[in-house]
């Protein structure tokens, strides 16, 4: 189970990095967790139960994704699929203000590291 779970892990952070650089300008894109900064973002309890299940569905695929598909570029690639849906989903959970607030915070996220 812990190796599963690191497997899953590696995979996350490498889509999210290989996705990362293959988008030059990723404002829109959702690769971190916005429930870490739900109070910047004012999200509402709806929203944030939304971002939730949207999470929870990636992660489930993501998993799927690991037990099923032999080939590690064919992992990635459904990996980053994956990453690119649950950014669209959790992108339309905002209302305006909050997508303003969102590339705000990604470019002082993004600025940092």
């Amino acid at each position: 189970m812990k190796l599963r779970t690191f497997l899953i892990a590696a995979f996350l952070l490498s889509a999210a990095a290989g996705y990362s650089q293959d988008n030059p300008s990723p404002r829109n894109s959702i690769l971190y967790d916005p429930l870490f900064w739900k109070d910047q973002l004012k999200l509402d309890a709806f929203q944030c139960q939304k971002i939730r299940e949207i999470n929870s569905e990636y992660y489930q695929k993501l998993s799927a994704v690991v037990n099923e598909e032999k080939n590690r570029t064919s992992v990635r690639a459904k990996a980053e699929e994956s990453l690119q849906q649950r950014s669209e989903d959790i992108w339309e959970t905002f209302h305006p203000k909050q997508r303003k607030r969102w590339k705000k915070i990604w470019e002082n996220t993004t600025n940092t590291i």
